[in-house]
């Protein structure tokens, strides 16, 4: 029985060590936030360019794109630069969340600076960033806060109203 729980163990912490690094990121997110916002995980196969992350808080909705980088290259297909772009046209929020492995940080961007593939990089303003990991649920309602309540522009389309 204890040869069994052991090598049920060791397949554990093997099968963690694999894991992607988004999946990682992911799984950090909902454990600190998840009492703050309701998640739900988009998966890849939902729909080209769509987001990782669909959030919800008081009547409020966001999406999150998730990336972790190693280097200064911040990789977006066509398709999430598309998708983002128009929701964003649309009056829809969207961020993508960024954590950097090499500097130990954490940053968001909206996506209404997406034009092409370049557009965001980590000098990039506005953006947020802390330093990863969050420790204190301070740090992490600070994240949701920004989430939902960064200003975004008004969409071109709709910034006249009609008498």
């Amino acid at each position: 029985m204890e040869a069994v729980f052991i090598w049920s163990y060791f397949l554990s912490l093997l099968w963690l060590a694999f894991l992607k690094k988004e999946t990682k990121f992911w799984n950090s997110i909902k454990k600190n936030t998840q009492h703050l916002i309701h998640w739900t995980r988009i998966e890849s196969w939902a729909g080209q360019g769509i987001p990782d992350l669909h959030g919800i808080r008081q009547g409020k909705t966001v999406f999150v794109e998730l990336k972790v980088i190693e280097s200064d290259r911040i990789n977006l297909s066509p398709f999430q630069i598309a998708w983002n772009y128009k929701h964003v046209s649309q009056g829809g929020r969207s961020f993508i969340m960024l954590q950097d492995l090499r500097g130990r940080s954490l940053y968001i961007f909206p996506c209404f600076l997406l034009h092409c593939s370049t557009s965001i990089t980590l000098k990039s303003k506005p953006h947020y960033k802390v330093s990863w990991p969050l420790a204190s649920p301070a740090a992490w309602a600070a994240v949701v806060d920004h989430l939902f309540e960064f200003p975004f522009p008004l969409p071109k389309n709709n910034t006249k109203r009609n008498a």
